[in-house]
């Protein structure tokens, strides 16, 4: 087997790539926490809430009276 090589120009073809879709966030019965695709609970920056998350964000008013006394 004889591999030849010649002299060819490669033409390089470039397409416009698109950023990614911007995922839709639905607003959840806690402000400043949404739902995901997944319905999952997330932060305004998509990451995603544990449980514990969730508990500190809903019930923080309650905590900050305890703080104080």
């Amino acid at each position: 087997m004889i591999d030849k090589k010649n002299n060819q120009s490669v033409k390089i073809e470039f397409w416009d790539i698109e950023p990614e879709e911007t995922v839709e966030l639905e607003e959840s019965d806690i402000p400043g926490v949404y739902f995901n695709e997944f319905r999952e609970y997330v932060d305004e920056e998509g990451n995603v809430l544990s449980p514990s998350d969730l508990d500190a964000i809903r019930y923080k008013d309650d905590y900050e009276d305890d703080y104080y006394r």
